[in-house]
């Protein structure tokens, strides 16, 4: 199992270095900068961990993860600032709506959160921090369906990819708290596959001409 899951991380690392490709020749790096961000610090921890696999220590991924789910928000609030701003009237709503969801969010993750994180106990809050951010991007994507908002289709593929893994990547962290950290290196085998299939459906998308 940890042959296949280094095999899945390799991968990883070869779709992320596409990604990033893909974004920059297509100019799609601007169509939300928080992904890109995203993308870059994924790119960077994946190559750090690859050739110095001695710094992946709890601390590096708790900073790790602090810094994913930073971005994760941001680009919740980037995506439906640029898909609804020239919406006015809607705008309005969305913007109230959103505020709502963070605000919510927010409540959330100072309640799940404890105050002195620490890695063995990431399992526990982890979840519920990542299902805010989830549920702050479904009802993005749920109201730009239901406006028909037209958005371009990289921004689409950013929600129709990334929300699916988030998904995966709760239910793994949920069933780590639940059973322990001895099933962790079977879980980690599900989670980089449903990253890799997630990333490699946006590095097609990226390098896709619109």
């Amino acid at each position: 199992m940890a042959d296949l899951h280094r095999v899945l991380f390799l991968l990883s690392v070869g779709l992320l270095s596409a990604l990033c490709a893909g974004m920059i020749r297509r100019g799609k790096a601007a169509r939300s900068v928080t992904f890109s961000l995203y993308i870059g610090a994924a790119t960077v921890f994946s190559l750090l961990y690859l050739f110095f696999p001695g710094s992946y220590t709890p601390e590096a991924f708790m900073i790790k993860q602090g810094i994913y789910d930073s971005l994760l928000f941001g680009m919740a609030l980037e995506i439906s600032y640029k898909a609804f701003r020239a919406f006015h009237g809607i705008a309005a709503q969305v913007r109230g709506l959103l505020a709502s969801a963070v605000t919510i969010s927010t409540v959330m993750i100072f309640a799940l959160t404890p105050a002195n994180q620490e890695y063995a106990d990431i399992g526990r809050y982890q979840p519920g921090i990542t299902t805010a951010g989830i549920w702050c991007l479904a009802f993005i994507a749920m109201l730009i369906v239901w406006y028909q908002i037209p958005v371009p289709s990289f921004t689409r593929a950013i929600l129709l990819a990334y929300i699916p893994y988030l998904v995966v990547f709760v239910i793994v962290m949920d069933l780590v708290a639940r059973l322990g950290w001895g099933v962790v290196q079977n879980l980690n085998v599900l989670n980089v596959a449903a990253y890799d299939l997630a990333i490699g459906y946006l590095a097609y998308a990226a390098w896709r001409k619109d």
